[in-house]
C-alpha cells in the first residue's frame, strides 16, 4: 500500500536587497570610497509544504566593475556563522545582513571620476545531506557608484 506524500508547490523570491553606508539613514547606491557599508538581503520561500524543506541557503555576493576596476567577491565579509542560513523558518522569511569594510574599496582603488560596479547576489540551496540541490536563484542588484571625497 502506498504512503501518501504531499505535492509541493513552492515559490521563492527575493523580497528586498539594499545597500547602505554605515551610519547612513537611508539605503543608497552612492558610497564614499573608504567607508564601511552594509548589504541587506531578504528573500522568501512560500507555498504548499515550504516548512518541510530542510537544509541551508547559501548566499554569495559579487561586484563587477564597469570599465577598468576590480572584480570582488564579498564572501570573505559575510560572517561564517551566517553565510549559511538554515531552513525552514516558521514564516518562510529569510534575511542576511553584513558589513563590508571600507578598506575593500578605499580611495586608492577608485579613480578620480568614480567607480561603477554592478552587484549580483547568488542564492543556492544545500539539502540535509549537504548536496547542492535544484533550488537556486540570483538577484541582479543595483548599480553602485563609489566616489572619492575632496580630501582624497
Amino acid at each position: 500500500m502506498p504512503i501518501q506524500v504531499p505535492n509541493f508547490a513552492l515559490a521563492a523570491n527575493f523580497v528586498n536587497v539594499t545597500i547602505q553606508e554605515v551610519g547612513g539613514v537611508a539605503p543608497s547606491t552612492i558610497i564614499e570610497a573608504g567607508r564601511d557599508w552594509t548589504v541587506n538581503i531578504q528573500w522568501s520561500l512560500a507555498g504548499t509544504g515550504f516548512e518541510m524543506i530542510g537544509g541551508m541557503w547559501h548566499v554569495h555576493v559579487n561586484l563587477e566593475s564597469f570599465g577598468p576596476g576590480p572584480e570582488l567577491s564579498l564572501a570573505d565579509f559575510i560572517p561564517p556563522e551566517t553565510s549559511d542560513v538554515p531552513l525552514p523558518s516558521a514564516d518562510g522569511q529569510y534575511a542576511l545582513n553584513f558589513t563590508v569594510p571600507g578598506r575593500v574599496l578605499d580611495s586608492r582603488k577608485v579613480p578620480h571620476q568614480g567607480l561603477a560596479m554592478k552587484m549580483v547576489v547568488l542564492l543556492t540551496y544545500r539539502n540535509l545531506l549537504g548536496h547542492i540541490d535544484d533550488m537556486a536563484g540570483y538577484y541582479e542588484g543595483p548599480m553602485l557608484q563609489f566616489y572619492r571625497s575632496d580630501a582624497d
